[in-house]
């Protein structure tokens, strides 16, 4: 009895985890978006990538804001390949473990 006891709240706890899991917000600094065209085809792109959330630009800053789960990928090689085949540069990245209203 005690051990299924155990198993039960094993599973239960298993089940749990994801529950748990956060989303994080990386800040995408980019190189040459200047226009509105720009910040969206790159918002689309961004936004096409498993597990993103929202896409936000500010062409004023030239910085990306992307809300995504956790195993998302958004690898530096990964952003510089995808924002080169758009025409852009990547500069930098800034990630948190919790995602802001922008």
């Amino acid at each position: 009895m005690k051990s299924k006891l155990i198993a039960a709240s094993l599973l239960l706890a298993s089940l749990c985890v994801p529950a748990l899991a956060t989303d994080q917000q990386t800040k995408i600094r980019v190189d040459g978006m200047t226009c509105p065209f720009c910040a969206a085809t790159t918002e689309k792109a961004l936004s096409e990538v498993s597990g993103v959330k929202s896409v936000h630009t500010n062409l004023e800053k030239g910085v990306i804001t992307v809300c995504a789960a956790n195993d998302a990928k958004l690898d530096e090689v990964s952003l510089k390949e995808m924002l080169l085949k758009k025409g852009f540069t990547y500069a930098s990245k800034e990630t948190s473990n919790t995602c802001k209203a922008s």
